[in-house]
Order: structure tokens, then sequence, then C-alpha cells
């Protein structure tokens, strides 16, 4: 396969000089606000918008008088209408998808929208600035010359009579199925494997389809991809990963920390070859990227389609809890992470936590 990675570069480059133009909190406020105003725009038509009068906010402190802060279970009405088929609900026109993600403390499993906004601009968005971070870091790099084993779900859900042309499950499913066509020239394996459900028979196929290629870079949560690698060494007989493919030089990984799995993947691996990339990726958004292979700490993503707001962890669960915006927190201090989005979730308590290292850049 032509190595296309020398043509991609300068692609890539343009989103990586983008992000780098936010490095202060006064580039952080101006990039944050405009994300803000977007977002109340898009929303004010909606039932949501409606009720909380976004036609008649003007900013990030009328936005928080005016709109609680809100878990799931405030919400899960409103998303099963828009599951149901209800248009304008969270979010403008008609949302077909929704990523069902692990349950609340009641048990319960969380459905969220994957809107035909949230997909370009966050989550797709996402992908292309974790490229854009690592290629300037590997001088070498052949990424485009062989193929992505890229780890996806399935669209099994628990919900009964989902309405037809309506997906629900794996936030990954979703985006293998809608990725741009010229994107399958680079992965594998095919859609039909990648969206199987019975992992049983996906398993096999996909490391027989898997084995056979240039794979040049992998992507996935280090947990379920120790089974693939392993299951692949096996079939082909080989004590390391890099037998199978001697081209392989990255990991992209997410959704666990990595450091319990490190020293595994190591072992397996030719560590002269191999790089490790972290972001920060949920079923609610595309968070942040690790910018620099050395430094563990992750850049957020300012300007992909999400407002954030972050609670002193001092304060989470105060009913009254101030937050404080993207450009107002310290470094050195935990927050809980609260996010306004373009896939309907408007300032949102996603439940993790993050530790500031960095305001310049966040």
């Amino acid at each position: 396969m032509l190595n296309f990675t020398p043509l991609a570069r300068p692609l890539f480059a343009r989103y990586g000089a983008a992000t780098a133009r936010i490095a202060t909190p006064a580039d952080t406020e101006r990039v944050q606000r405009g994300v803000l105003a977007w977002l109340l725009r898009q929303g004010r038509g909606t039932e949501f918008g409606r009720s909380h009068r976004f036609d008649a906010l003007a900013g990030e402190r009328d936005f928080a008088a005016a709109v609680p802060l809100t878990e799931y279970e405030a919400i899960r009405p409103l998303v099963m209408r828009m599951v149901a088929g209800e248009r304008d609900v969270l979010w403008p026109g008609r949302c077909r998808r929704f990523a069902q993600s692990s349950g609340t403390s009641g048990g319960k499993s969380k459905y969220i929208p994957v809107t035909d906004a949230s997909l370009p601009r966050n989550h797709y968005r996402g992908g292309i600035e974790t490229v854009a971070a690592y290629l300037p870091h590997v001088s070498h790099s052949r990424l485009f010359g062989g193929k992505s084993l890229i780890l996806g779900g399935s669209f099994a859900t628990e919900l009964a009579d989902v309405p037809q042309g309506v997906h629900v499950g794996d936030l990954s499913a979703s985006l293998i199925d809608r990725i741009n066509p010229a994107v399958n020239l680079f992965r594998v394996p095919s859609k039909d494997i990648a969206l199987m459900a019975d992992w049983s028979r996906k398993l096999p196929a996909l490391a027989e389809a898997a084995m056979r290629e240039d794979v040049t870079n992998i992507s996935g949560v280090p947990s379920w991809f120790m089974t693939v690698l392993r299951t692949i060494m096996d079939m082909a007989g080989a004590s390391t990963i890099h037998e199978v493919w001697p081209n392989l030089e990255v990991f992209f990984h997410g959704g666990i920390a990595f450091g319990p799995y490190r020293s595994q993947y190591e072992a397996i691996c030719d560590t002269s070859k191999m790089h490790f990339m972290e972001t920060y990726n949920a079923s609610e958004g595309f968070f942040a990227v690790q910018d620099d292979p050395d430094v563990h700490a992750m850049r957020l993503l300012l300007d992909a389609g999400i407002f954030y707001e972050f609670i002193p962890i001092n304060r989470l669960g105060e009913p009254d809890a101030a937050t404080l915006t993207a450009w107002q927190v310290e470094p050195g201090r935990t927050y809980a992470l609260v996010i306004t989005s373009c896939n309907g979730l408007w300032r949102y308590i996603i439940g993790d936590t993050v530790r500031v290292v960095s305001t310049s850049p966040l």
C-alpha cells in the first residue's frame, strides 16, 4: 500500500495549528464564549430551550442562572421521547442515534443522544485532533501507509420496540456506521465484522481479517484490545504483535486508565517502535487528547462543540454549587466536569473528575 502520510501531514497540521492558538486563558475565554453562544442559538427553538428562555440569555452567567445543573435521571424522560421519534426536544430536529452507556445509580442504562451535529463537530473532530497531536512527534511515521484496526461495538441494546431507523448501542458502532467511506480504505475490519454483536463470532472473524493486513495503528479500550491482540498472536503463532504487524507504531487508547495495562502491552510489543497516545473520549463527548507522548496530561478540546464548566471537588453534591468556566480554573485543583454539548446535554454532570495541570494551554 502506498504511504499517504506525507500527503496527510499538511492537512492534519492545520488542525494542530488551530488548536495551538488556544494557548492562554484569554484564548480559552474567547473560544468558549463563542461555543456557548452557538449552542444557545441552536437550542433556542427546542422544547428545552424555550422552557429555559435561551433567547433571552446573554452569556455564561445568565446561562448558569437559568439552567440548573443536571444529572441523567432528570433528563431521562426527555431522552426517551427522542428515542421514540419526537423532534426538537433537547436538540433541533430528530435524533436517530443513541449511545447506550453504563448504568446510573438506579441500575438503568443511559442513552446519550448522538446528533448529526455532534458526529462531525465533536466525535470525528476528536479523532482528527488525536492524529494531529501525534504526527508532529514522529517524523518517520507511516501511519497512512497501512491500515487502522479500530475496535468497535455493536447496536445491541436492552431497549425493546426501538423505532425503525433509530440506532441504539455502543457509540463506536455509530462512529463506524457513519464514517466517511474514504476512511474505509485505511481501516480494518469490514463494517459487517466490526458491527457484529456476538463476540464469540466477532473475535475470530476480526482476528482473521486483521492479521492479514499491514496494520500501522490501533484504537480502542486497553482491556478489550489486549484480548484481541492475544487472539491474533495465538492464531499467527507469534510471541509479539510486531511479528504480525512489523509496521505497527501507535496505540490510541481511552475509556479506562492505561497505567495498569502498560506493562502488558510493552511485553508483547517492540517498544522501540511503539507509541501510546491517550484520549479522553466518552459516550457524552470527545473531550481531550494527549498532545505529547512523554507528558501524561491531555489537552482539552475547546472548540469542538462543547462548553465546559467545573465544580470544585469540595462543593460537589451541593444543590447550589457554583461552577467555574474553563478560563477560571486553577492548576493543581481537582474539579467535577460539567458539559453543555451539541448532543443536547445542557449543564450535564457527567460523573468524572479531572485535575487541572496547566491553564496555558488547558
